[in-house]
C-alpha cells in the first residue's frame, strides 16, 4: 500500500472516530428533528475501469466520500456529495509519472444527487450529477486544506464554537493545475440502525460513477472517459 493511500485511510478513519460521536449525541439531543436531515462518512474500496490512455487506468483504489441530505418527503431526499477515489499505485503527478501508463491521479467529484428510500426498509438508492475532477500538477503546501481539516471544522461548527480570525490547514497538496468534467453517479445502498438511543445507522452502498474529459493540451493527454466502481461502508447520522 503506498504512501498517499495510507495517508488518506488515516485521515477519514481519524475523521470517523472523531466526527460520530459527538455528531450522534447532538442529533438525540431534546428539540432536534432526527429524521429530516443527515450526515454520512463513507470508507471503502474501488476500482478505476476506465480504459488506456485513461489516468488511473485498471487499477485499484481507496473510496472516500462525505455527504450532506435533506429529506423533502418520507421517500425522497436530496443532498451533496464530496467523494474521493485514490488510487493505491502509481504517480499522481504528470511530472513524476514518465509515461502516462504510469500517471494515477486522484478523482474527486462534488455532485448534487436525489436519494430515493423504500418505506420501512433499509434499501437507499441514488442519482447524482456535477462536477469531476482530477489534478495533473501540484505541490505540497504546508497550510493546504485536507479531509482531517474539513472535518475537524465541521465539529466545532456542530458544536456551536465558531472559529475566529483566518483558517489555514494542516498541510497537504495543493492543486495546481486540474481538468473538470461534468459527471455522474448511481447507487444502490442498504441502512442498519446502530443504536436505539441516538439515530445513527451503518450501512454498505455499491456506486459506480462516470465522467468524460475533453483533452488536456499542456501535458498532451487525450480525451478520455473516467469509469470507477466502489464499495463503501457507511456511517451516518439521520
Amino acid at each position: 500500500m503506498s504512501l498517499r493511500t495510507r495517508k488518506v485511510l488515516l485521515v477519514v478513519l481519524a475523521g470517523l472516530s472523531w466526527s460520530l460521536p459527538a455528531l450522534a449525541q447532538r442529533a438525540g439531543a431534546p428539540g432536534g428533528d432526527p429524521h429530516t436531515w443527515w450526515l454520512s462518512l463513507g470508507l471503502g474500496g474501488a476500482a478505476v475501469g476506465s480504459r488506456t490512455p485513461a489516468p488511473s487506468a485498471g487499477r485499484g483504489a481507496v473510496a472516500a466520500s462525505l455527504d450532506f441530505g435533506f429529506r423533502i418527503t418520507p421517500k425522497w431526499g436530496l443532498g451533496l456529495e464530496l467523494g474521493a477515489v485514490s488510487p493505491v499505485n502509481g504517480c499522481s503527478n504528470w511530472d513524476c509519472a514518465g509515461t502516462s501508463a504510469q500517471f494515477a491521479p486522484d478523482f474527486t467529484r462534488i455532485h448534487a444527487f436525489s436519494e430515493y428510500r423504500l418505506r420501512e426498509s433499509g434499501w437507499r438508492f441514488r442519482a447524482g450529477l456535477g462536477v469531476s475532477r482530477f489534478c495533473y500538477r501540484s505541490h505540497w503546501s504546508d497550510s493546504a486544506w485536507s479531509w482531517g481539516d474539513t472535518l475537524n471544522t465541521a465539529l466545532i461548527l456542530l458544536d456551536g464554537n465558531p472559529p475566529e480570525g483566518t483558517i489555514s490547514g494542516s498541510g497537504g497538496y495543493r492543486c495546481d493545475a486540474r481538468q473538470n468534467a461534468l459527471g455522474g453517479v448511481v447507487s444502490v445502498g442498504y441502512d442498519w440502525p446502530v443504536t436505539i438511543q441516538a439515530p445513527v445507522s451503518m450501512g454498505l452502498r455499491l456506486s459506480a460513477e462516470a465522467a468524460g474529459f475533453q483533452d488536456t493540451p499542456a501535458i498532451g493527454l487525450p480525451a478520455f472517459r473516467h469509469r470507477a466502481v466502489m464499495l463503501t461502508l457507511h456511517l451516518k447520522v439521520n
